[in-house]
């Protein structure tokens, strides 16, 4: 019985591809918010640098 159950759970390989998936979503979502950031933080400067080109 506790062969059985041990075979088992050695032979199970779902939980650690889940584990896998989550660990790539991460990086994933790390990725794509400091992509945001990175633009977005320059867009926001050439908008400045534009606004200030033009007088009031």
């Amino acid at each position: 019985m506790v062969r059985h159950l041990v075979l088992s759970l050695i032979g199970d390989t779902r939980a650690a591809t889940a584990v896998e998936y989550g660990l790539l979503l991460g990086l994933m979502v790390i990725a794509i918010v400091g992509g945001i950031t990175a633009v977005g933080a320059q867009t926001t400067n050439n908008i400045d640098s534009a606004a200030q080109a033009y007088p009031t």
